[in-house]
């Protein structure tokens, strides 16, 4: 994935472990306002079944000439890490936890033909625990994000990932990184049919006073 450089260093070894029985993700949605909406949609990459899937979702046309967006309001991740008891199939360990010191990031890129051109790393934020699992959400800076924001006329992919990092124990401290696997879904950025219309209007207009 291309923007994985693009994180920053405190959880940069976070997108290159594999998936293990004893760390996982419960939940990844978004919430998000499309452009023309007045209700919130959510859409999940991973979790909630009954709503959409976020990869291969289409958000719609964003007029951009109409000031409308596309705003990626929050984005609600569940996380757990097994602790104790025997170590589960397929595990490397029991003694793996999650605290106040991990962080959990969504890293966000639009392509265009296979080119990023634009990213954001969004700092997901720890809202409460139950047990072994995490919840977090966008960090309130980051709620509200356009996506469509400064993008001219075409169509356009966004890719969501997660990457997070957890602690272990296998005689000594340390810490691994994960990640979720790769959403990606589409839009598109349109100008309104009736600034098109005015705009050609207004050519005509400037022609005929040229003569």
């Amino acid at each position: 994935m291309k923007n994985r450089a693009l994180l920053p260093a405190a959880v940069a070894a976070v997108v290159a472990t594999p998936a293990l029985a004893d760390i996982g993700v419960v939940e990844a949605t978004g919430a998000f306002q499309l452009a023309g909406a007045s209700s919130t949609s959510y859409v999940s990459a991973i979790g909630s079944s009954q709503n959409p899937r976020l990869n291969g979702y289409d958000f719609g046309s964003v007029n951009a000439l109409t000031g409308q967006t596309l705003l990626l309001q929050n984005w609600f991740f569940e996380n757990y890490a097994y602790n104790g008891g025997s170590t589960p199939a397929g595990a490397a360990t029991n003694n793996n936890w999650l605290d106040n010191s991990n962080l959990a990031v969504l890293l966000m890129a639009v392509t265009q033909n296979g080119v990023i051109v634009s990213s954001q790393n969004l700092a997901l934020a720890q809202t409460g625990n139950s047990g072994n699992n995490r919840f977090w959400q966008l960090a309130g800076a980051s709620q509200g994000t356009n996506i469509a924001a400064g993008l001219a006329n075409g169509s356009y992919q966004v890719e969501f990932v997660v990457a997070y990092n957890v602690n272990q124990w296998t005689g000594s401290f340390s810490q691994f990184g994960a990640n979720t696997a790769a959403s990606t879904a589409s839009f598109t950025v349109i100008p309104a049919p009736g600034a098109l219309a005015l705009l050609g209007v207004a050519g005509l207009v400037g022609a005929r006073r040229r003569r």
